[in-house]
């Protein structure tokens, strides 16, 4: 799934759940490096929950912080999917 132009992941969970993940707008810090939060949005039958997160450290482009931020909420999304 793509919002705002940016890479997101959408999963078919079991029970009707669905989890996506939002980058936010990365910050630039005054000292030229980059850091970018992310959302994941979860649906669970009759509710939304959603946790929110930011990778450590800063990077040396835009692109490199909205990178690491996904991946980081990509390993959380694989450690709550059920193994086989």
């Amino acid at each position: 799934m793509v919002m705002n132009g940016e890479s997101l992941k959408e999963t078919s969970m079991p029970d009707n759940m669905k989890r996506w993940v939002e980058l936010r707008t990365p910050d630039q810090h005054a000292d030229g490096t980059w850091s970018c939060r992310y959302v994941i949005f979860e649906f669970e039958s009759t509710r939304w929950r959603c946790n929110r997160g930011r990778p450590e450290g800063s990077f040396e482009s835009r692109e490199e912080a909205q990178a690491a931020a996904l991946k980081q909420a990509q390993r959380l999304i694989d450690s709550c999917e059920p193994t086989s």
